[in-house]
């Protein structure tokens, strides 16, 4: 990589390629700025030009990511038809979420995020999806009661899949599905059933 000739924004990201694989495996504390230097064969220098710290360099790339699973999350959505079916919709959604902890070590990140400041911004991009799809199945909602009902599925979806992640050894992806789909969709329909109490009667 040191020898190719690249374009800032190519050099960009290929420093968040190598920056995701050291995150993944030491975690956000223990990562240095020289670490993530020698996984994509840069020097020093030349990382800090693209990126003043390592939570600067954290953020781009938790916003990155954040961006690409946001995208994935509203084509799953939008694709299972949420007017027609919203429950297989919920479910296709949540799986999406369970299969980050299953299928990829390197995006621990979005399917368990912790405390830094950059994860609210990916929180409040997931809570933007989810609410569409909401208002997508329930077009005479309240927005704002959309907005909360989003968050709710949202951090139930961390929740669960922060748990399941240390125990798939006992339970399997289908059970935890399972039940992250009957919780979510009990707070989803409870939010239906008022929209259609409310609803003028033509």
């Amino acid at each position: 990589m040191a020898g190719e000739r690249m374009s800032r924004e190519e050099r960009r990201n290929a420093i968040l390629d190598a920056a995701t694989e050291v995150f993944a495996a030491k975690g956000f504390e223990a990562t240095r700025m020289d670490d993530v230097a020698g996984a994509a064969s840069i020097a020093k220098g030349l990382l800090y030009k693209h990126f003043s710290s390592k939570d600067a360099l954290f953020e781009a790339l938790v916003d990155r990511q954040g961006r690409a699973y946001a995208a994935e999350l509203r084509g799953v959505l939008q694709s299972a038809d949420t007017a027609s079916n919203p429950v297989e919709a919920t479910r296709r959604g949540l799986a999406l979420w369970l299969r980050q902890v299953s299928s990829d070590p390197a995006t621990f990140q979005l399917s368990d995020p912790g405390s830094h400041d950059a994860y609210e911004q990916l929180r409040e991009r997931m809570r933007a999806v989810i609410a569409e799809a909401i208002h997508a199945a329930a077009p005479d909602g309240d927005r704002r009661t959309e907005v909360l009902v989003a968050a709710a599925v949202q951090g139930a979806a961390e929740a669960v899949a922060k748990a399941w992640g240390t125990q798939q050894d006992e339970i399997t992806e289908a059970e935890a599905l399972d039940v992250l789909t009957s919780f979510c969709w009990g707070g989803l329909s409870l939010l239906m059933n008022r929209v259609t109490r409310s609803a003028p009667v033509p």
